[in-house]
């Protein structure tokens, strides 16, 4: 839920019920379902936008592209920056779903559990943990970013696409967590 009014799917219009129906479309399997404990009938994040469709469609569209099988990224590196910003930002609705999702793309939960306790110990190759060290320090403050980050990704095997997809996830999802926590989704 969300702290503002919010529209059911049964209640749309057509314009809304496009919108949640290409940004459906372009999102994995993992994404169906509710959330234990979060989510009821939609995914309170997009509820919280459905009173202007066409934000709705091109805020989730922006990350539903940029989940796309043909670029640099797996769905677990998908997931691990999702969570990983979401943890840093504190943001309680994101957190739990993507350790959500995460835990569905491994069938497994240690992986989410390790990286909620303590990512920096967490079991991952060195290219996940340059990964995710970047997207913690995006989150944290980018402007102490240098081109040295972008060496320590590529020697690492992350082509500058990749690179690009690493930075457009985590600065999604550091403009998501905002949204989320400014509406109240998942604050009870």
């Amino acid at each position: 839920m969300a702290w503002i009014r919010t529209i059911k799917p049964d209640e749309a219009d057509d314009e809304l019920r496009a919108a949640m129906a290409a940004q459906h479309a372009l999102y994995p399997a993992e994404y169906d379902g509710p959330i234990p404990g979060i989510d009821a009938e939609m995914p309170g994040i997009v509820a919280a936008h459905t009173l202007i469709p066409q934000a709705l469609h091109h805020a989730f569209a922006t990350f539903g592209s940029l989940m796309a099988p043909d670029l640099p990224l797996r769905r677990r590196d998908h997931e691990m920056i999702a969570l990983m910003v979401s943890l840093t930002n504190r943001c309680r609705y994101c957190s739990a779903s993507h350790r959500e999702f995460l835990n569905r793309v491994e069938l497994d939960e240690s992986l989410a559990r390790a990286l909620a306790e303590d990512y920096a110990n967490a079991p991952l190759s060195e290219a996940e943990r340059a990964m995710l060290d970047y997207a913690v320090q995006i989150t944290r403050d980018a402007t102490r970013l240098s081109p040295a980050w972008h060496d320590r990704l590529r020697a690492v095997g992350f082509d500058d696409r990749g690179i690009l997809q690493i930075t457009l996830i985590a600065s999604w999802f550091n403009a998501i967590n905002r949204t989320a926590d400014a509406l109240g989704v998942g604050r009870d």
